[in-house]
């Protein structure tokens, strides 16, 4: 029996008079597409010649929140009042799909089946009578309360405006927490940034020989403490741009890697090292959010090594436990900010020079990129931090196990976005494949490269395959 979709997507209603409220808002919620893996659905996603009736059945199927924007062009619209707001109703009587509306201008909504439904706003707050600073705050109330239905296990009630505070909006009660986990810390200030000592190296040809050129490491960063004596480190990665891709010229590189493209990047935090199966166990204790986790899902066992055969969906949904128990904002990393953290300000194939070796990374040692030395092949992970850190204090970044990064997969970097953002498919199908980045100990030194990509659809997991999280700062101390 076919499992019902994952109810992860924002189904939004409108006419097409008021196009312009639904960019505004898509662009107020790009936070939450980030950090709540958040898809979204509007009838511009309806391809020509595809029924509408089905489009809107299969997006009303994973849409767990719908929005409508409601005008007087909105209920004039025959399209929307006959096509698309009776199955949206339906599912929310039937399905449980949590209704959130505004009123854009004024309008006769009461005579409609919306006004049974709790309004986000006032309904006499009126979007388009608004000054420009005031939308923009009624907006963010807007996601907010998206975020809070996203988040609930079960729609918030609906309720009549008799029985409701008119300004007020639904919210989810604060799970109280497991009596086994840490206290979620207070918001992250700029005391909880700490020094870490690691060490990095080069690699450097002399007279047709390869030498490793070590020093000591000073990184800065915070420990998030996951409770059973059990830290995740996340360390500083500076904001900046870099060059994403390969150049044409890199040996053993593919097309997909091209064209190289500026990308500029805000500060983040991300983690060390690959999440351990020590840090994984922990968070798999925690509170549920949308889906279980095994405690113990790897083939190569031991608390030190990083965790393996974990989908995409479960490295979602450990960042969603992070979430709701600490209050910060974890995620899997954007593609962009993967090989900027990897790179590390480098220009090389390998954050560590022009080729790579075993005695830096676990990876299949039989074989060699470019003049590089063979070595050892482990045949299977080892633990995380066993080689030196990259310029930044990142380890295991060429190899140990591919990494989740959040973006579907895209075959080049043609109109690719140059910023931090993730990359996304407009109403892609739930099984549309998800990026990897950075080689494993079962990888050829060419497929450990920082501009390497691979990709595997988001249910799918392998022994070799983990992941590791960033987080963004939410304190002004840790953006000055």
């Amino acid at each position: 029996m076919t499992p019902p979709p994952e109810r992860d997507q924002l189904f939004i209603s409108y006419s097409h008079a008021d196009r312009d409220w639904v960019d505004r808002l898509q662009k107020m919620i790009t936070p939450l597409v980030r950090s709540e893996a958040l898809r979204l659905w509007d009838d511009s996603r309806i391809p020509p010649g595809a029924k509408w009736k089905a489009e809107i059945e299969k997006a009303l199927a994973s849409a767990k929140v719908a929005l409508l924007l409601v005008s007087d062009d909105f209920l004039a619209s025959e399209f929307v009042t006959n096509k698309e707001l009776p199955p949206l109703l339906r599912a929310a009587e039937e399905e449980g799909l949590c209704i959130l509306w505004v009123c854009l201008t004024p309008c006769f909504y009461e005579a409609t089946p919306i006004h049974e439904y709790q309004a986000v706003l006032p309904p006499g707050e009126l979007l388009d009578a608004m000054s420009p600073v005031q939308q923009k705050g009624a907006l963010k109330t807007i996601a907010g309360a998206i975020r809070d239905a996203l988040r609930s296990e079960v729609a918030p009630a609906q309720v009549p405006p008799a029985q409701a505070q008119p300004a007020q909006v639904q919210t989810r009660p604060v799970p109280a927490p497991l009596p086994s986990s840490p206290a979620a810390p207070a918001a992250m200030d700029s005391s909880r940034l700490q020094r870490f000592p690691t060490s990095t190296c080069l690699l450097r040809q002399e007279g047709g020989r390869w030498s490793m050129e070590r020093r000591s490491l000073q990184v800065e960063g915070y420990q998030q403490d996951l409770g059973e004596g059990v830290a995740l480190t996340m360390v500083t990665i500076p904001a900046g741009s870099f060059l994403m891709g390969s150049p044409e010229d890199e040996p053993e590189r593919s097309d997909d890697e091209g064209p190289q493209h500026k990308v500029t990047l805000g500060a983040f935090f991300m983690a060390q090292t690959p999440i351990t199966q020590a840090q994984w166990r922990a968070v798999a204790a925690w509170q549920k959010v949308r889906r279980d986790l095994k405690p113990d899902p790897s083939t190569f066992k031991g608390a030190n090594r990083p965790v393996e055969q974990v989908s995409w969906l479960d490295a979602l949904e450990f960042c969603r436990r992070l979430n709701q128990r600490t209050g910060q904002l974890y995620g899997l990393p954007s593609e962009a900010q993967w090989e900027y953290a990897c790179r590390a300000g480098s220009t090389t194939p390998f954050h560590f020079g022009a080729t790579q070796t075993p005695e830096l990374a676990n990876y299949n040692g039989n074989h060699v990129y470019g003049n590089g030395p063979k070595g050892t092949y482990r045949e299977q992970t080892i633990d995380v931090a066993s080689f030196p850190a990259n310029g930044w204090g990142l380890h295991d970044m060429h190899g140990n196990v591919l990494e989740w990064c959040e973006d579907h997969w895209y075959d080049s970097y043609n109109f690719a976005p140059g910023d931090d953002q993730p990359w996304f498919i407009p109403g892609a199908a739930a099984d549309e494949p998800r990026l990897l980045r950075g080689g494993s100990w079962i990888s050829d030194p060419g497929r450990c490269r920082s501009a390497y990509r691979n990709r595997v659809v988001p249910g799918g997991a392998d022994d070799d395959v983990g992941f590791r999280v960033v987080c963004l700062p939410q304190d002004p101390s840790l953006n000055p």
